[in-house]
Formats: C-alpha cells, sequence, structure tokens
C-alpha cells in the first residue's frame, strides 16, 4: 500500500499537474517508493487537458502531461489521499471548506520547503508567457527537492498512527 500525495491548485490544469509529474520523478530520482501522486482543482472541471503551456514545459522537461486529465475536488476524493499539499492559503481554505476533517493533513507546499510568506506560495501562471509557465516549473521543482524529507516524515508519522 501506498502514501497518496493530493497537489491542489485552483483549476487543476497548470500547477498542480505539473506537481504531480514532478513529484512523481523527484521521489523516483531519490530512491523514496512507496508514495504515490494525484492532483485536484478547488475549481476544476472534470476531464479537461492541462493547459497548452503546461504541456510544453512538461515537454521541455521530459515529463509527460500527454494523458493527463483534470478533476474538480470532492470530499471522497479527499478521504481517499493521505495528504494534501496546496499550491496557495486560499486553496487550504478551500479545501477546509469542502472537507473539515481534512485540517491534519493538509499543508502548504511551500511551507513543507521551508519557506514563509509569500515565498511559500506557488503563483498561478494561467494566462501567463510561457516563461511564466517555466518559473512555475523551476520552482516546484526546488520547493519538492526540499520538501522530501518533510514528506517522508510526515507519512512515517501517519503510518505510525494507524
Amino acid at each position: 500500500m501506498s502514501f497518496h500525495v493530493l497537489f491542489v491548485c485552483s483549476g487543476n490544469t497548470c500547477r498542480s499537474p505539473l506537481a504531480e509529474a514532478i513529484a512523481r520523478r523527484v521521489f523516483e530520482e531519490e530512491g523514496v517508493t512507496g508514495f504515490s501522486f494525484s492532483s485536484a482543482g478547488t475549481f476544476g472541471d472534470d476531464g479537461s487537458c492541462a493547459s497548452p503551456s503546461s504541456l510544453e514545459v512538461a515537454r521541455e522537461n521530459d515529463l509527460d502531461l500527454e494523458s493527463f486529465s483534470s478533476r474538480s475536488l470532492t470530499v471522497r476524493l479527499l478521504d481517499g489521499v493521505d495528504m494534501v499539499l496546496v499550491m496557495e492559503p486560499a486553496h487550504r481554505s478551500s479545501v477546509l471548506g469542502v472537507s473539515p476533517t481534512a485540517d491534519t493533513k493538509t499543508f502548504l507546499l511551500g511551507e513543507l520547503a521551508g519557506e514563509a510568506g509569500s515565498e511559500a506560495a506557488v503563483p498561478d501562471p494561467y494566462g501567463g508567457s510561457l516563461d511564466s509557465y517555466r518559473r512555475t516549473y523551476r520552482k516546484l521543482t526546488v520547493l519538492l527537492e526540499s520538501a522530501v524529507p518533510r514528506i517522508v516524515e510526515l507519512a512515517g508519522r501517519a503510518a505510525d498512527h494507524s
């Protein structure tokens, strides 16, 4: 059985799909096993593709988002995951609005990576230039690489309490 991490952003077409794909690669490269990753959006439509610029940035970095399909955030989805990592503080509020019991497993990705204040948020590149998507990719990569030990630690704690 794996520890399931859900990434949440607004539309589930830009940041969270990239985070999901980057996390798979980072965990594999670091040799960390026993984790699975998915994503959803607080305002996501079920079945949308990743945004064209997210697809382009993924291709540039040897990540595959071609078959990605967006999902909206639901109670059932939240109940089925072990950890929720959000891109900005407003997403945490949205998660708790859907499922108040998700409080103890919902974290701002940037804070787990050791960032504070506005640096902890991942800005939404939606509607921006391809370079803004590249900046988002780089920020997500740095945050995920930094957050791996903390994610593993929290997963271990959760396993100890189950």
